[in-house]
């Protein structure tokens, strides 16, 4: 079994994958679903391991319920810090998290929120 992708909702296509750019991620395909009136953008980082499938309906103007079942993303990143900071530049949400150790020193975690409230955690082990 291998893990394909999560999706997640956006009603700023554009600004969400700025966002997921600014973690190293890129769009690697994207479909235009007439019937459906979406558009699928499928952002994977170079690995290509895995990726993060952004769905925007045309028609959808207002912001998504998150709801309490998903809780967040997780990347593994080199320099918490510089991550961080350049989210935040870029207009990632300041959700109250800044960089720390979790417990002790190691892990140093940080949160930040997409353009659509999506937590995304960032970890440097």
């Amino acid at each position: 079994m291998k893990f394909v992708h999560a999706a997640t909702r956006t009603t700023d296509l554009d600004a969400a994958i700025r966002f997921y750019e600014q973690l190293g991620m890129h769009e690697a395909r994207r479909s235009e679903l007439k019937k459906a009136r979406a558009t699928l953008v499928f952002m994977e980082p170079p690995e290509g391991n895995f990726a993060i499938e952004l769905v925007h309906n045309w028609n959808q103007t207002e912001s998504y319920n998150g709801g309490n079942r998903f809780g967040h993303f997780a990347f593994d990143v080199e320099d918490l810090d510089t991550i961080y900071a350049a989210l935040i530049a870029a207009g990632a949400g300041d959700v109250g998290r800044p960089p720390a150790g979790l417990e002790g020193d190691r892990p140093r975690i940080a949160f930040v929120a997409d353009p659509d409230g999506t937590w995304v955690e960032l970890i440097e082990r």
